[in-house]
């Protein structure tokens, strides 16, 4: 951390010996590789020999936009603006400054008649941030309608995803890709498509790439950072939350992805750190108060923690998990009466799992209510109507391509089960193989295989593991070609086994 802290010091300094020329060449080359807080200190060393320099002015809010300063970038725009009203590329210019500001009226007036592209983009944002969506679907068209361009079709994805339109949506992806294929916008929208489909891995690679070429973007960050979590790689969400913080330490996605991964670690005292500073600000029902409440709660701080959950029981994707914590927190503090009459709805849920059964068995235990006690026996031997619904999610999560989602369920099934069922075994390995998690998928994978040792498409899942991971190949190929012994008509042990022996070749 210090190391980046005393960078941006010593190029500073470094800048101060040069020249406005060399300064302003090495702003420019900065800018072009996406290194936009060197760009920025560099340029601003350049202006404060020349000031006024109109091409020195125009590098300087293009970088600050590209930074999300809009205050910075709109003073820098006014500078080469005080002539008159500001025109083409600068309107466009003074108008995405003010987006950023939040000020959608403002960059409405600054665009005036301006008839682009670019300009009907600006517009259709601008009226996304008033919430008039009809608008914002009209202006998108008409900016279709001239051509588009690569951010047009990125912004034009996002907003049919806010929509619902997955088709739709991927369509528009797809021609972004194509115009610029290494945009930032691309590899963004890219990578929220992917996520919005369950494809955990091709998010990720999306987002790392972001990541990669624009090192400085808080989106492609924090992005990388929530797949990795989703993943549960909390070592590579930590590091990449690292670097996002360095940027906006303050931000609330920042701030939120710094506490789960913490919570990840059970390390409570770092997601009351993380939270604390921007708590008295949160809306009341934002989910970062699920993880401050449950770090208060596991810190024996009971009565703080209740605060946090009760707002956000009443609604929300987070209220089934915030009932759970809450009534938790009132057993904490030794209501175990209240606490049961916050429980209780959850037993009537119809995939109630163990641990609320569990929870509700205690607190019916300790308030001498001998029905809720008699939950206890139900928490080990779970409902199986829970049990078949995890089962048809997964079952349909697969078919989809849905990895994450299996995952989860199937992780569910584990562990209201004894572990053993081969099926699942099997179906996860395959499930984590398809998100990337390498390790976790030979991890069931021998699982599956030391329960039926013998099954064809249990071999070849732990031969088509150990291939795509390039763990022992040789031994790959081995338990591949066993079970294409065992099963010559199976199409899919037959094209894994085709592929291994074609590979090296």
């Amino acid at each position: 951390m210090k190391k980046l802290l005393i960078l941006p010091i010593l190029l500073a300094l470094s800048a101060c010996g040069d020249s406005p020329a060399e300064s302003f060449a090495k702003a420019q080359t900065a800018f072009a590789r996406h290194d936009y807080p060197v760009a920025r200190i560099t340029i601003a060393s350049a202006l404060a020999k020349q000031p006024g320099d109109r091409a020195m002015l125009l590098l300087q809010a293009r970088t600050l936009i590209a930074l999300g300063d809009g205050e910075g970038a709109g003073a820098a725009l006014e500078k080469l603006v005080r002539a008159g009203p500001a025109q083409g590329d600068l309107a466009e210019l003074s108008a995405e400054a003010a987006l950023l500001r939040q000020a959608p009226d403002i960059a409405l007036a600054l665009l005036g008649d301006v008839s682009s592209v670019e300009a009907e983009r600006l517009r259709a944002l601008a009226a996304i941030q008033k919430r008039d969506l009809a608008g914002a679907g009209d202006h998108f068209a008409k900016a279709m309608a001239a051509g588009g361009n690569a951010r047009t079709f990125a912004d034009y994805c996002r907003f049919r995803l806010m929509a619902g339109d997955v088709a739709g949506a991927k369509e528009l992806a797809g021609r972004a890709a194509k115009a610029a294929p290494d945009g930032l916008d691309t590899l963004l929208v890219g990578g929220q498509l992917a996520l919005r489909q369950g494809d955990l891995k091709l998010s990720l690679e999306q987002f790392t790439q972001a990541a990669k070429l624009y090192p400085s973007s808080l989106a492609a960050l924090t992005g990388q950072a929530a797949v990795l979590g989703d993943l549960g790689r909390f070592d590579q969400m930590q590091a990449a939350v690292t670097r996002a913080s360095t940027f906006a330490p303050k931000d609330q996605t920042v701030v939120y992805l710094s506490a789960r991964a913490a919570a990840a670690r059970k390390d409570w005292a770092a997601v009351r750190a993380a939270v604390q500073s921007i708590e008295a600000g949160l809306p009341r029902q934002d989910p970062i108060r699920l993880l401050y409440g449950e770090a208060l709660l596991r810190l024996g701080q009971s009565e703080l923690a209740m605060a946090q959950f009760t707002p956000m029981t009443r609604s929300g994707p987070g209220a089934r998990l915030a009932v759970r914590l809450l009534g938790e927190a009132q057993l904490a503090s030794g209501d175990a009466q209240t606490a049961l009459a916050t429980l209780r709805p959850l037993a009537m849920l119809a995939d109630v799992r163990p641990e609320e059964l569990s929870l509700i068995a205690k607190a019916g235990k300790l308030s001498g209510d001998p029905q809720a006690a008699q939950l206890a026996p139900l928490a080990v031997t779970p409902a199986s109507q829970a049990l078949g619904r995890d089962l048809a999610d997964a079952d349909a999560a697969m078919r989809r391509g849905s990895w994450a989602r299996a995952a989860a369920a199937y992780d569910r099934i584990l562990a209201m089960t004894d572990g053993r069922n081969v099926l699942v075994l099997n179906n996860m390995a395959n499930a984590q193989l398809m998100l990337g998690n390498d390790a976790k998928a030979l991890e069931f994978a021998q699982r599956a295989v030391k329960q039926a040792p013998a099954n064809p498409s249990v071999l070849d899942t732990l031969g088509w593991v150990r291939f795509k991971s390039g763990q022992d190949v040789n031994e790959a190929k081995r338990l591949l070609r066993l079970a294409a012994e065992k099963a010559p008509a199976n199409v899919t042990i037959a094209a894994h086994l085709a592929e291994a022996e074609h590979a090296g070749k």
